[in-house]
């Protein structure tokens, strides 16, 4: 009777630790996921995204867009608060120069054209950058695959994301906590404006962990 309850015990484990890291659609975002840990992001040059903020036209001064293009998943869960290790493999397949602005990574707290507490992406000039600011570029992309990881801290006072690529340190963010931010949850895929060509994005090798 007791290795029964053990062997059911760590089938719940096993069970809520898997529910943990599931991944599904982004506002009806289109993608494949062939195989465990593999997911595949195609994206046409001006397709509106699925959210209904994709399609609001948006001014901020330096540039202006009428809408943003989108192929993403997002974490089942949205209460995923605390210390979180998320990493991936990205090949990214376009024959042009990249759009205004790619995000590869979001930590993300819902709500309506809000910035959410980090993000990682890629600007025109086929730098990384982050939602600090437009000029807070963090160097060149990789020409070819590379991994990226995210050391994420949130708490109920701030958020920190420490980012590296290739296991090498690239850039930090840091962000207060905002009253709106009841919710805290991962995105990953193709988030763009203002592109120049269809972009294919493979994610493989894609790992979402607690740690200490």
């Amino acid at each position: 009777m007791k290795k029964i309850l053990l062997g059911l015990a760590f089938a719940t484990l096993t069970a809520t630790s898997v529910q943990a890291v599931e991944w599904r659609a982004s506002c009806n975002s289109d993608y494949s996921n062939p195989s465990k840990g593999t997911y595949i992001f195609h994206v046409k040059k001006g397709e509106v995204g699925g959210c209904d903020t994709d399609s609001v036209h948006q001014d901020y001064g330096w540039t202006k867009f009428d809408w943003s293009e989108r192929a993403e998943v997002k974490t089942k869960r949205n209460d995923l608060w605390g210390k979180w290790e998320w990493s991936a493999t990205i090949d990214i397949d376009r024959n042009c120069i990249p759009a205004h602005r790619n995000t590869l990574f979001q930590l993300h707290s819902g709500g309506w054209l809000k910035s959410p507490p980090s993000w990682l992406g890629i600007d025109r000039y086929n730098r990384f950058r982050t939602n600090k600011n437009r000029q807070d570029t963090a160097g060149p992309v990789p020409d070819g695959p590379f991994k990226l990881t995210a050391i994420v801290n949130s708490t109920s006072e701030q958020v920190d994301v420490d980012y590296f690529v290739n296991d090498k340190f690239l850039i930090s963010t840091h962000r207060k906590i905002e009253k709106s931010y009841n919710q805290m949850y991962f995105k990953f895929g193709v988030y763009r404006i203002k592109s120049n060509c269809d972009i294919t994005q493979t994610y493989t090798n894609v790992k979402l962990k607690r740690v200490k």
